[in-house]
């Protein structure tokens, strides 16, 4: 209804001017259904637009971290080369019942750090590496350095893993803060070991690879007949699920403390990275129930959650991402310290 005045002349009753209602047939404001329906149909369009955008945004910028994460770790192993006059040990790992599948490898059992372990001092991590226990025949199990290396390093990890927990398995009957699953920190960063096998037996890397960071290495720039702008040292790596022993789901992958050296074999995001569709089953291998870390670390090869491929440092420190399609005997030509390949990656 609608309010109007009108005025009659005075009354008799004084001077005053009376003011009356009157009633007139009002218009109603509002949207139509149909005219709501277009509206809502015009938001969902725009969004769904705006959502890839975003998305992209977000990767580009966990992207940009993890590179420099990697630039990081490149400038950490030259200052290291600097220092000792050779890059450190893709990793000191041997057990005792290896000897016969690891002919002419290191004689005494010493299951010991490796290369992201022993360049934890220049990279402003000192605290840490001090907190280490590097005395004894298997320094990483004893219990100084097992509650030193319940710490993340954020620097080895980049923003797209989806393990949230950032823990890996690694031993039965050992864990942190009474979690099974609890074992070993993890690791987005693998040593480059060999261009076809980083591991001899089980979980136990290789002496004598053909890269620059294998067990028991001492490889320095001279070696490197390729060139050091011609050869990978670290590559960018994901983990996968499986079940332990006890039936825990668990997540197998690298870590920081030893053994996350890797080669070439699987390309990147080949069929046993998650990225490339690792199934998460009971058995996310190849299904005949074997070992969890012998055929993780067989079958599961360089990856990352970035589409199209993953970052690797060069020997001379460069950091570079290398898509997956490049040509697979490429990456075997990258992965070789001196094997003499002339190779074009673009």
């Amino acid at each position: 209804m609608q309010d109007t005045l009108e005025f009659s002349n005075r009354s008799n009753t004084g001077d005053s001017w009376i003011r009356t209602r009157s009633s007139q047939p009002s218009r109603a404001f509002g949207f139509t259904l149909v005219e709501l329906l277009v509206v809502i149909a015009i938001i969902g369009i725009l969004v769904a637009l705006l959502l890839p955008a975003v998305q992209a945004a977000r990767e580009a910028a966990r992207r940009s971290t993890c590179e420099s994460n990697f630039k990081q770790i490149g400038l950490a192993l030259h200052n290291y080369h600097s220092a000792h006059k050779t890059f450190p040990p893709g990793t000191l790992f041997a057990v005792p019942d290896s000897g016969s599948a690891c002919r002419d490898g290191p004689e005494e059992a010493y299951s010991g750090f490796g290369w992201g372990t022993f360049i934890l001092p220049y990279m402003e991590e000192i605290s840490l590496y001090d907190r280490l226990d590097f005395t004894g025949t298997s320094p990483i199990y004893t219990d100084i350095s097992w509650e030193a290396i319940s710490t993340p390093v954020e620097t080895y990890m980049c923003p797209s893993e989806k393990n949230t927990d950032k823990w890996v398995d690694c031993c039965t009957g050992r864990d942190h803060f009474g979690e099974p699953t609890f074992d070993w920190r993890l690791s987005n960063m693998a040593g480059v070991a060999d261009s076809l096998d980083a591991y001899c037996w089980n979980y136990q890397p290789t002496h004598n690879g053909n890269g620059i960071l294998f067990n028991y290495s001492r490889i320095h720039t001279g070696k490197i007949l390729d060139g050091t702008s011609h050869t990978y040292i670290v590559g960018e790596i994901v983990g996968a699920k499986g079940f332990d022993h006890a039936g825990e789901e668990v997540w197998v992958g690298h870590t920081w403390v030893t053994r996350n050296v890797c080669d070439m074999s699987q390309g990147i995001n080949g069929p046993g990275s998650i990225p490339g569709g690792r199934d998460d089953t009971i058995d996310p291998y190849d299904g005949d129930g074997g070992n969890r870390h012998d055929e993780y670390h067989r079958e599961n090869g360089f990856s990352s959650f970035h589409p199209g491929g993953a970052h690797f440092v060069y020997a001379d420190g460069s950091v570079h991402f290398v898509h997956d399609d490049i040509d697979f005997y490429v990456l075997l030509a990258r992965a070789t310290r001196a094997g003499g390949e002339v190779a074009n990656e673009r």
